[in-house]
């Protein structure tokens, strides 16, 4: 709902000079919030604040004050209601109607204790007069972005990685390990930025800054354990209404809302109970003219069966490429997912309409959504009882090319990367990277997290536990970026906190079934790329919940997502485009690439690959050339 650039400084008062630098560096992500503005300056502490209103529109704009606390948040709290209730019973009195006023109160009653307290989206920064002390919040799931740096006694604090630019104490450098994890993971996992001392805040944490301290507080992270099995009755039920409830709780809003659909399950069960709470309803879906990569026949199923009124939008190519520069910058980042330039021209066309939409990321993560990743440990245990029968029967071993692995981590750096090994060797100069296939913060990041899910037998929940705080991070900085540059705020029902927590404690055979016993010793022999959706059903709970509510070509339909024609496009002229910005002598990404390689691969007459893997990889390449072009020239 807005963004805010701040600093304080630990050990002396801030100068004029210090209020212009944030309130340019606040005006410059005035897209997150073009309704109203307003900046604080006193002593020690300034924040600018760019308000998109929401809730009570006629309210005032942040920052709150009170005698103990300064306060900017960028979110929404759903069940602000009930705590704002709380509060007045307890003695305090509110100026606005606004959720925000809420969290003011909240820490000035139950201090940091009260953010575990909080359902909905939120990035939050709190200066503590009493202690001196400035703290962070991000909201459970990282839907809402925050980062922060630190020079010496100051911090400076904001939304977007734009406005850091505009502080003049530390000029800002690439992070060459970024470009690693980028090659890797589609983005920079973890803490780490793109940007040489810049940092985010990860999800469900709390940062805490004085004068001689940092220290970070989890409040909260994704169930790791399974709950006993209660009947697959008794997990449809709890889920319907957990849904429900989360839909109509995210409807709170002064402002028009709708949804953005793609023709898939998880837009289309979310739509069902959008209509299910309200009528009226405006429902978008972009597409491309080419075969297979437009779902508008699934969305014309929805609205013959609901008639809500449907909204469509087709994307060119010359389109897409005009738009990839704006894309980065808006970013702020190279750009993680095709589709974006895509998304961020419907959220255009949506604010003409509407200024909240309801979206379905989320679903994929907690219900097992990609089955060829959620799959493929039966690969990796599969695999290891075939090595053992190879060391008896020599030189029978049918599942070989999919490679050896002692350790989970291991296999899953192997299936997981965009850039595999090979990849690397072909398009990369390794030596810029000291022969390193992967980042030291990455290997580390990523092992902490299968250590929080130690025992190997779980290494199917494991997957769980990683997209959750892997992929999902990635497609919600897609979903914030893109949204609020349209000053449209994306709210995500399947990440309310009372769902998420119920369904990863769910067992796994309601996620990702088997359809039968035959099916899964036929799978012994195949591997996870060829399994899924063939001898299983992923998301089976949220197929099984929408039987009866939506079209059943939409339920059992194989799964499409939202794919950029990469390959068709390179094959009719991309690959010029390409060409001309990756080989050019004077490129800014010449050191990092292995010239030859891309040479050689560019000199394809047609590409042709799986989900268009091949385009992918030049597409990413293309994007950090146009980062660095942008903000390192």
């Amino acid at each position: 709902m807005c963004g805010f650039f701040g600093v304080v400084d630990f050990s002396s008062n801030l100068t004029e000079n210090d209020k212009n630098e944030i309130k340019s560096g606040a005006s410059l992500i005035k897209y997150r919030g073009p309704d109203d503005e307003a900046i604080i300056y006193k002593n020690n502490i300034c924040i600018g604040f760019q308000r998109l209103s929401i809730i009570d529109i006629g309210a005032p704009s942040q920052p709150f004050v009170s005698n103990r606390a300064i306060m900017v948040c960028n979110g929404e709290i759903y069940n602000f209601k009930e705590l704002r209730k709380n509060l007045i019973q307890r003695g305090y009195t509110f100026s606005t109607q606004t959720d925000t006023e809420v969290i003011l109160h909240g820490y000035e009653e139950w201090g940091e204790n009260f953010f575990e307290k909080l359902n909905g989206i939120f990035s939050i920064a709190i200066w503590d007069k009493r202690k001196r002390k400035l703290i962070l919040i991000r909201d459970q799931l990282g839907v809402k972005p925050l980062h922060y740096l630190r020079i010496g006694n100051r911090v400076y604090f904001g939304s977007d990685y734009n406005s850091f630019f505009k502080q003049s104490k530390l000029k800002v450098e690439i992070n060459n390990n970024a470009i690693l994890s980028y090659l890797s993971f589609r983005y920079s996992i973890g803490e780490q930025t793109f940007y040489k001392d810049i940092y985010d805040v990860l999800a469900g944490n709390i940062k805490q800054f004085s004068k001689n301290d940092e220290r970070t507080i989890t409040y909260w992270d994704i169930p790791k354990t399974i709950n006993k099995d209660r009947g697959e009755k008794y997990y449809l039920n709890t889920l319907d209404e957990k849904l429900f409830n989360s839909v109509e709780r995210q409807l709170m809003s002064d402002v028009p809302l709708g949804a953005f659909i793609s023709g898939g399950l998880d837009s289309s069960i979310l739509l069902y109970y959008l209509l299910k709470n309200k009528t009226n309803i405006k429902a978008f879906i972009t597409g491309f003219e080419v075969d297979g990569y437009n779902e508008f026949k699934y969305a014309d199923m929805m609205n013959d069966q609901f008639n809500f009124k449907l909204r469509k939008l087709i994307l060119s190519p010359e389109e897409y490429i005009s738009n990839m520069s704006e894309v980065i910058e808006l970013r702020g980042e190279p750009v993680s997912v095709p589709h974006e330039a895509a998304f961020l021209k419907m959220t255009r066309y949506m604010k003409k309409e509407i200024t909240v939409v309801l979206s379905g990321e989320g679903a994929d993560e907690l219900f097992g959504g990609y089955g060829r990743i959620f799959r493929s440990p039966f690969d990796f245990f599969k695999h290891k009882k075939f090595n053992f029968l190879s060391s008896v029967i020599k030189n029978i071993d049918p599942l070989s090319a999919f490679g050896s692995f002692d350790k989970p981590v291991d296999h899953f750096l192997w299936r997981y990367s965009w850039f595999n090994k090979e990849d690397k060797e072909n398009f990369i100069n390794l030596d810029y990277f000291n022969g390193k296939l992967f980042d030291e913060y990455s290997l580390g990041y990523i092992n902490k997290l299968f250590d929080n899910v130690k025992s190997q037998k779980n290494y199917y929940h494991n997957m769980f536990y990683l997209q959750g705080k892997i992929h999902l991070q990635n497609l919600l900085n897609r979903l914030d970026r893109m949204s609020m540059a349209a000053s449209v705020e994306a709210r995500v029902p399947f990440l309310d906190v009372e769902l998420v927590e119920f369904v990863s404690q769910m067992p796994l055979k309601y996620k990702n079934k088997w359809k039968n016993n035959l099916s899964k010793i036929k799978s012994t022999f195949q591997s996870s790329e060829t399994i899924s959706e063939k001898n299983d059903i992923p998301k089976y709970i949220l197929k099984k919940l929408a039987v009866g509510k939506i079209p059943d070509e939409i339920i059992w339909r194989k799964k499409m997502g939202f794919p950029v024609p990469l390959d068709n496009w390179f094959n009719k002229g991309f690959n010029k485009y390409s060409k001309e910005l990756l080989l050019d002598n004077n490129s800014k990404i010449k050191d990092i690439v292995n010239k030859k390689g891309i040479e050689n691969f560019l000199s394809r007459d047609k590409i042709s690959s799986s989900y268009d893997y091949d385009g992918k990889r030049v597409w990413m390449l293309l994007n950090l050339e146009l980062w660095m072009q942008k903000y390192f020239n």
